[in-house]
């Protein structure tokens, strides 16, 4: 084959760096000539020749955007020459267009349009979407300018060293974020292996307070009349905010007693599915249905259970919070924690864990098992209470048993 004058190269071109062989030349990006560091023109910067399976390719840019400089264009001509020796090389993937879909920021955005997809379409809760547009905009902006594929366990650490101002929770779940990015780059081929990543050691989550019914009841009647039923309902079912805001009438068969859960609202926007994205049926206590019955009267199948009387349209997750926190009097207990938390709390004292588990909505029983501590507790409070026994001597014991 005859190879063209303006080029200068012959096919067996070959440097050597650091021991390594690799065909190939470097050029001035001026005069186009042969260089080892600077060219004689003066110019530092240069391109990439390469001729590959009968033709010729040049490479002028490196990963930032940037015109090679010599030492950039020999790393990325051994690169190259490596993906002909494992023949996983495409020349495409060296053009401009290419460095810049791989680079971090393109394909995280890419990765979050695809979620946004998801959501709308309820395989995925707002809530979760909301979260991942946080850590982009918050802290994925670390890794802007890389190549997806080079970013390394040593990249990953430097990260998650950087995180150490937020709690441990957050952190894990910032980095299960960027790790579910990873396998979505893998699944579509843009990177082949997975990287390596850190561990996070430690964890500093809130332990969940639960309430017993006395201080149910008196937060209760803090609560203002109007919105006190909705607050009642959600302790006497242990239903997350969200469904019960999501219920409409037809939910609520007053014949059997027995409540379908199909829907929720996540960060105030329904969804048509629930969180472990089951429907479930449960029986409601004789509270329970008391209120239902009482909110689905002069009702539509299709209306909302319960309304909110200062908007006349249901409630949201954020407006019952809202009311819990202004008017329950206790600051050190949340919402989830007086209603559903308790409830499942006091579900455990008595009751088997598979049948509470079904009651709760909960998809792994191990979910359920935590509430066991609860349980564990009023037993050591009863084992623990023998100390506080007066000891009496063998008369007395014998003279108490007479009496009875």
């Amino acid at each position: 084959m005859t190879v063209p004058s303006h080029l200068n190269i012959i096919p067996q071109d070959q440097l050597k760096f650091g021991g390594v062989i690799v065909t190939g030349t470097i050029r001035c990006n001026r005069c186009r000539k042969k260089m080892d560091g600077v060219c004689n023109c003066g110019n530092y910067k240069c391109l990439i020749q390469i001729y590959w399976r009968g033709k010729y390719y040049e490479f002028r840019r490196d990963d930032e955007g940037d015109l090679f400089s010599y030492h950039k264009a020999q790393d990325r001509l051994v690169e190259i020459n490596n993906r002909i020796k494992n023949k996983v090389f495409h020349p495409e993937d060296f053009t401009e267009s290419k460095i810049n879909e791989r680079k971090f920021e393109s394909m995280i955005d890419k990765w979050q349009d695809e979620k946004e997809r998801k959501e709308e379409v309820g395989e995925l809760s707002n809530g979760t979407i909301r979260d991942y547009k946080g850590y982009v905009k918050n802290y994925f902006s670390f890794f802007n300018g890389m190549d997806v594929r080079e970013i390394s366990l040593e990249q990953l650490s430097e990260f998650k060293d950087a995180l150490s101002g937020v709690s441990i929770k957050t952190r894990k779940n910032i980095m299960n974020a960027l790790r579910n990015f990873y396998f979505w780059l893998k699944e579509r081929g843009a990177i082949r292996e997975l990287p390596v990543f850190p561990k996070i050691s430690g964890d500093d989550s809130k332990t969940r307070r639960a309430i017993d019914w006395g201080l149910q009841d008196e937060a209760l009647k803090r609560i203002p009349e109007k919105h006190r039923d909705v607050i009642e309902f959600l302790m006497e079912t242990g239903l997350r905010p969200g469904e019960v805001c999501a219920l409409l009438c037809e939910h609520i068969d007053l014949r059997t007693g027995l409540m379908r859960i199909e829907r929720t609202f996540s960060s105030n926007k329904l969804r048509e599915t629930t969180k472990q994205k089951r429907k479930r049926e449960i029986p409601i206590n004789n509270r329970a249905y008391e209120i239902a019955n009482k909110y689905c009267a002069g009702k539509l199948p299709k209306q909302y259970l319960f309304v909110n009387p200062n908007t006349n349209r249901n409630y949201l997750p954020d407006t019952l919070w809202r009311i819990w926190n202004q008017n329950s009097g206790l600051d050190d207990v949340c919402l989830y924690e007086a209603t559903r938390h308790s409830y499942g709390s006091q579900l455990i004292e008595n009751n088997d864990v598979m049948m509470v588990k079904e009651l709760m909505g909960h998809s792994s029983v191990k979910t359920t098992e935590k509430y066991l501590h609860m349980r564990v507790a009023k037993l050591r409070d009863a084992v623990n209470s023998r100390k506080s026994v007066r000891v009496i001597n063998r008369s007395e014991l014998e003279v108490s048993f007479g009496d009875d």
